[in-house]
């Protein structure tokens, strides 16, 4: 059970670092994030809980195809000589 909690407040931290990170560059993602990780937390049935966390892992999926496209993006562009 400690380990259980330990390892939702371990999720939770980086989620909120994760969400003000996020904001900087996709603001729309940042409040979907911030939504999200309310819906994991707490005392709701698992079943719900589940839910939340295919809801947030798609969420961080979608969020981490922009990053990569991002970084190609930035990858390919010639720097000014």
């Amino acid at each position: 059970m400690a380990a259980e909690i330990l390892t939702e407040d371990l999720l939770r931290i980086s989620l909120q670092r994760l969400s003000r990170e996020v904001v900087k560059t996709y603001p729309q993602f940042g409040e979907l994030l911030a939504q999200n990780m309310l819906r994991t937390c707490g005392l709701i049935p698992d079943l719900e809980r589940a839910e939340h966390y295919r809801e947030l892992g798609t969420l961080l999926t979608d969020l981490g195809r922009l990053y990569h496209a991002e970084a190609d993006l930035l990858s390919t562009v010639e720097s000014p000589d």
